[in-house]
């Protein structure tokens, strides 16, 4: 009778063990993978890195040519732009992905130009990247004062 109450023992203890194996292994687990070509997700940019990612964007995508920042150039200047758009409360990245109109006072040929332009490389940059020269031409203004 110790015999069969030890092998019954035995047996218990191999179904617990068996039991916990299996749900060890039913449960999900992140995959982990070691692909060197997939980036690691990245937080959120913070505001001062959105403002100087914003402000390279403004010039490696040659809005600084016709847009000076506090003056007119060949046309209306960041800070001009910016007090349009916050007096409105109107969105600069829907007008900069070509889903909204312009509000500033511009010219026709103004218009053919900026509709050109986001036509082409503005289509080409990440929301990411359209936030970053958002955030710096809100900014803009305060930044031009403390120079």
């Amino acid at each position: 009778m110790l015999y069969h109450l030890t092998n019954y023992k035995m047996r218990l203890f191999s179904v617990f063990i068996l039991g916990l194996l299996l749900t060890g292994c039913l449960t999900e687990k992140p995959s982990v993978t070691n692909d060197p070509t997939q980036a690691p997700p990245r937080t959120e940019l913070s505001q001062d890195s959105k403002i100087f990612l914003g402000n390279r964007l403004f010039s490696e995508k040659t809005c600084i040519t016709c847009h000076a920042i506090d003056s007119k150039h060949k046309a209306p200047s960041v800070v001009e732009i910016m007090q349009v758009y916050k007096a409105h409360d109107a969105d600069i990245v829907a007008f900069l992905k070509g889903h909204a109109k312009p509000i500033v006072d511009t010219t026709a040929s103004q218009v053919a130009i900026m509709q050109d332009n986001i036509d082409g490389f503005l289509k080409k940059i990440t929301d990411e990247e359209l936030d970053a020269i958002a955030t710096y031409m809100m900014h803009v203004d305060e930044l031009s004062k403390k120079q």
